[in-house]
Order: C-alpha cells, then structure tokens, then sequence
C-alpha cells in the first residue's frame, strides 16, 4: 500500500511482529542548553524575552513566536510559580503501579507565557490552584543540566 492509499476498511488493516530499532540523540538547541545551564549553574529558571514585542516565555527560545524576531535575552524568573492545574499518576508510562501515587502540577510563572509540568511534594488534600510554589532542587554538585536537576515543587 503506497500512502497515496486509505483504507477503508479496518478488516484491510494488519500489522507485523518485530523490532524496528531507532537510535537518537536529543539536543537541546540553543535556548535549551542556556535554559539548563541556568539551572544547572544558577539553580534559577530562564525565561526568554522579545526585545520586539516583549513576549516572555518560560520554554525557551531563539526567535519569538509572535512576531519571528530573534531572541537574545534571557530573564531570571527565579523558582517561585504557582499551581495552575495538578492530577495523580497512579500508573507509570509503562503501566506499572506505583507504590504511591505521582502527583504532578503544571506551575507557570507571573507574566510569562507557558509553564513546566513536574512532580509535586505536597499532600493532596492540601492542593489549591493559585497556591505559590517553588522548585526544590538538587544539590548543585548533583545537578546535570537536566530536567531532573528538579526534584520537585513544594509549598510557599
């Protein structure tokens, strides 16, 4: 079947046993390794800042999204946000129970545009949105540059 094909009917779909290995490499990219060295060696977050139009994003970049200007500043946001949404994991990515539920929050950060989502160390029942939050982080002789440099968000 060529992919100019479509299928019409699901009795016409099959599929095949095996392995196909894919081997990669991520890279960061420009902002993200300036993202992660900030994190690494400041213990702080980064933002990106459009000198154009001032958009602030916490992902970071090398050109704004808004109006495609380049991107050469970065803005220390610190590690203090605030709980926007949050949800339990009971399962892994593979379908393995943990022996105590994940919860996990997306926090974003006053005046900026996006968030980052992570493990939360904050019981449940005492969960708010808007409540303040701040990145617990590694020692910094254990950082990697990593999002794992992040141990988890506690309470304010």
């Amino acid at each position: 079947m060529s992919f100019k094909e479509s299928i019409q009917l699901n009795m016409e779909l099959s599929y095949f046993e095996g392995q196909i290995p894919v081997n990669y490499q991520y890279t960061l990219g420009v902002a993200g390794t300036k993202f992660f060295e900030a994190l690494k060696q400041k213990g702080e977050f980064i933002a990106s800042v459009c000198s154009h139009c001032g958009l602030k994003t916490i992902y970071p970049l090398i050109y704004c999204e808004e109006c495609f200007n380049p991107i050469d500043t970065y803005l220390s946001i610190g590690l203090e946000g605030e709980l926007y949404s949050f949800t339990t994991c009971y399962l892994d990515y593979q379908g393995n129970r943990y022996d105590k539920p994940h919860v996990l929050g997306l926090i974003r950060f006053k005046g900026i545009k996006g968030g980052i989502i992570h493990r939360l160390n904050i019981d449940e029942k005492d969960l708010k949105l808007g409540m303040k939050v701040k990145a617990k982080l590694k020692p910094s002789k254990e950082r990697t540059g990593t999002i794992d440099d992040i141990m988890y968000f506690e309470k304010v």
